[in-house]
């Protein structure tokens, strides 16, 4: 599905409650009253497949500079759980404007072209604390080991045994072309994956086999594993 970055943007901060525009609209800017955020194209990395998207927070001057950096705090946050990764900057004050002003820089991966933008999902995956900027799908498979229990000489069950309970991992990663390909653990790892709403914790990991395929777009990468253990936190 194809957006325009700068609305999409616009639409996660409008949507989260924030004052937003974009940076140059053609037209002389409002006297800033209260805090509003102004949105431009930063930079865009075809080799990367990523754009970044500059959110400058700005605040009169009567309100002081940590009150920006408050906004400028929920601005990254709500850009971050939107799918960016965010860098906020040091607060500065303009003279001439009279207001304080946070720059954040917001990174989304995905496929820019000169109106649309298509971004990858909005979830993060660490392994061993390692942010894995390329994953495109994950999925967790719980065997529980439960089996059918046959009696001696009779052919329909008569209940159900456990066995060796398992949980199973799958991670997909789409890393451009002329990107190095991200390092995986060869012995024990922990894994989290991370939404706007929880985070799963698994610990005990190994990888089974690790699947590489190459094509026009880059590397494409698919992981299988086993996990001991999972915790779920909500947020």
């Amino acid at each position: 599905m194809g957006f325009s970055i700068l609305d999409l943007v616009l639409d996660q901060l409008r949507q989260a409650g924030f004052q937003a525009d974009v940076a140059y609209p053609g037209q002389k800017f409002p006297a800033i009253s209260q805090p509003v955020a102004a949105v431009h194209i930063e930079k865009v990395d075809r080799a990367a497949l990523t754009v970044t998207v500059a959110v400058n927070v700005l605040c009169p001057a009567a309100q002081g500079g940590t009150a920006c950096e408050v906004v400028a705090l929920r601005v990254t946050e709500t850009l971050r759980w939107g799918g960016a990764m965010c860098v906020q900057n040091g607060c500065r004050y303009d003279g001439v404007a009279q207001v304080y002003a946070v720059e954040v820089l917001a990174t989304y991966t995905g496929v820019a072209e000169e109106k649309n933008c298509t971004i990858w999902p909005g979830f993060h995956i660490y392994i061993n604390g390692d942010l894995h900027r390329f994953a495109t799908a994950f999925s967790e498979e719980e065997q529980t080991g439960m089996a059918a229990a046959y009696a001696m000489g009779e052919g329909s069950p008569v209940g159900f045994h456990s066995g060796k309970r398992e949980r199973r991992l799958y991670l997909q990663e789409q890393i451009p072309a002329g990107s190095p390909e991200p390092e995986l653990p060869s012995g024990e790892f922990s894994l989290e994956i991370e939404t706007n709403q929880k985070r799963q914790c698994y610990k005990g990991c190994r990888w089974e086999s690790i699947q590489r395929e190459f094509t026009k777009q880059g590397l494409r990468r698919v992981c299988r594993g086993t996990a001991l253990t999972r915790e779920e936190v909500q947020l």
